[in-house]
């Protein structure tokens, strides 16, 4: 555990130090640079529960999917604020926050180790903070392609509730290094409309159901393209 955790923490020095050393190397060759404030967000809704077998292809974190034949509502709504500082023509770094929320909502759920049905609710809030840079491929044209490393650091809280009664609560922290790709359309001289979608990820963290012993480490890698993980966003460079 000790170790795992060492490596983790020896990872994500690493990962920032890279980040800012390019910007220090970077900034020997700046054109025109300029401050660039946006933001992104992200929608997704589930009406009903998917296939048993479909589960691995729409599994997001804080998403949770049945196999219920009742009628189901999962809501996700994710915002994210940018602000970033252009050292050149291909590279630019930043923050960027996040706020996630879902909600998950069934009625007669049948729950294991209970005889009679409940209606079933859970939710959640997410809060991240992380570093980025954006590495631009084709810099001098109006419609640009971009690859986005990234390291966030996210707080997530979550409440179940059993006929509206509250029966558990969870918080989580975790770290997550991911690669994202995406579009940059430019209107003009100052502002520009993002597509994004997650590429690679790496999560490592921990969870524990609050007032109690229970808790878990916890840890992925994988690939990240579903509709959770599609942005569209606005820039403005000043």
């Amino acid at each position: 555990m000790l170790i795992k955790k060492t490596i983790m923490n020896k990872f994500v020095i690493t990962a920032i130090a890279i980040l800012l050393f390019q910007g220090l190397k970077s900034q020997e060759t700046l054109q025109n640079n300029k401050l660039i404030l946006g933001g992104s967000f992200n929608y997704w809704v589930q009406h009903n529960s998917f296939p048993i077998s479909s589960l691995s292809h729409n599994f997001n974190i804080g998403g949770f999917y049945s196999n219920s034949d009742e009628d189901i509502k999962n809501t996700v709504f994710a915002f994210a604020p940018l602000i970033a500082k252009e050292l050149n023509r291909r590279l630019m770094l930043g923050i960027q926050l996040e706020y996630r929320t879902t909600n998950y909502k069934v009625d007669n759920q049948v729950l294991f180790g209970n005889t009679n049905p409940v209606d079933f609710e859970r939710s959640s809030n997410q809060f991240g903070i992380g570093l980025f840079s954006r590495h631009t491929i084709n810099p001098q044209s109006q419609f640009q392609f971009f690859l986005q490393p990234i390291i966030d650091y996210y707080l997530l809280n979550e409440e179940e509730l059993h006929d509206s009664n509250l029966t558990q609560k969870e918080k989580a922290h975790f770290f997550e290094i991911g690669l994202d790709a995406g579009i940059l359309y430019n209107f003009n001289d100052w502002i520009g409309a993002t597509f994004r979608v997650g590429g690679l990820n790496y999560v490592n963290g921990s969870w524990k159901i609050v007032d109690t012993a229970t808790k878990k480490d916890f840890s992925s890698f994988g690939t990240n393209l579903n509709l959770a993980s599609i942005y569209f966003g606005l820039e403005i460079k000043i």
